[in-house]
């Protein structure tokens, strides 16, 4: 299926599909929690995800591959309506109540059984052969530590227009053209949404829950984790993501634990600081 295909799944709760639709992903779940020895977890953190949530899940039921595998949702303080479709379509759910997407990763790295670890957004449209072609090359070379891709966006459910058509195109380029232009650079573009890394690796390192104002936390700081302890490996493969909120000029990414939090006066004092001159 193309990621337009997905469009039926947009904003849709399980009473909202058909029959057939219904056991499909509820029968997927059913045949995951069978799987004993996973060579692959993959790992999905949920806070506000009812929107995408179950075209998200039907991609992964697409997934083509004879590795065994499981599938973890992290519900961070998630919405009612993303726990219940969680809970009718009997996914696996553990809970963090810390609020912030390196405490929900490190929960799933801490309960992840999988060889490797694929982490994923719950917003994202992959590729059928994503399990193959991100979790294959480790045990073609001993000493990968991490693979990774380039991501591209889809407009408001699920569609791609030309102009988003010809942004993705010019996306896939200029990261390219970064991800070869050394290690310093490459960090800055390695993205959670389509990395995969060795379980064995990451745990000796672990999400730093610490960080407050470091955009990118969770994935650039695993690259600079993982730097020393093996090598890198950018997988092309097709990964459709929702298109990132516009952001104002000048002005930080939100807090990477702190965004979901109220901004309090101190906060928006702090923003104001931080907020480039456009004079000269």
């Amino acid at each position: 299926m193309n990621v337009t295909d997905y469009k039926k799944y947009f904003g849709k709760l399980p009473e909202d599909l058909s029959p057939a639709d219904l056991n499909h992903i509820t029968r997927y779940f059913e045949l995951l929690s069978k799987v004993e020895q996973p060579m692959a977890s993959l790992l999905i953190p949920v806070f506000r995800a009812k929107e995408t949530l179950m075209a998200h899940m039907f991609s992964l039921s697409k997934l083509k591959t004879i590795l065994p595998y499981e599938v973890i949702f992290i519900d961070n303080n998630a919405d009612v309506a993303t726990k219940d479709i969680l809970k009718t379509v009997g996914a696996k759910v553990v809970h963090e109540k810390n609020q912030g997407i390196t405490h929900a990763r490190q929960k799933g790295l801490e309960e992840a059984k999988g060889e490797i670890v694929c982490t994923m957004d719950p917003d994202s449209i992959y590729d059928p052969y994503y399990i193959d072609k991100m979790v294959l090359p480790f045990y073609e070379h001993p000493k990968l530590v991490l693979c990774y891709s380039i991501s591209q966006s889809y407009q408001q459910d699920f569609q791609l227009p030309l102009k988003m058509w010809l942004r993705n195109w010019a996306k896939v380029h200029y990261f390219r053209t970064k991800l070869s232009l050394g290690f310093s650079s490459r960090i800055k573009h390695i993205r959670a949404v389509a990395m995969a890394y060795r379980r064995e690796t990451m745990v000796k390192f672990g999400y730093n829950t610490d960080l407050k104002v470091v955009s990118g936390c969770d994935d650039g700081m695993v690259a600079i984790a993982l730097n020393n302890s093996g090598k890198f490996k950018y997988v092309p493969i097709s990964v459709h993501t929702a298109l990132p909120p516009a952001r104002e000029p000048g002005r930080p990414f939100p807090f990477c634990n702190d965004r979901f939090y109220p901004q309090n006066e101190t906060v928006r004092t702090t923003l104001k600081a931080l907020e480039i001159e456009t004079t000269l």
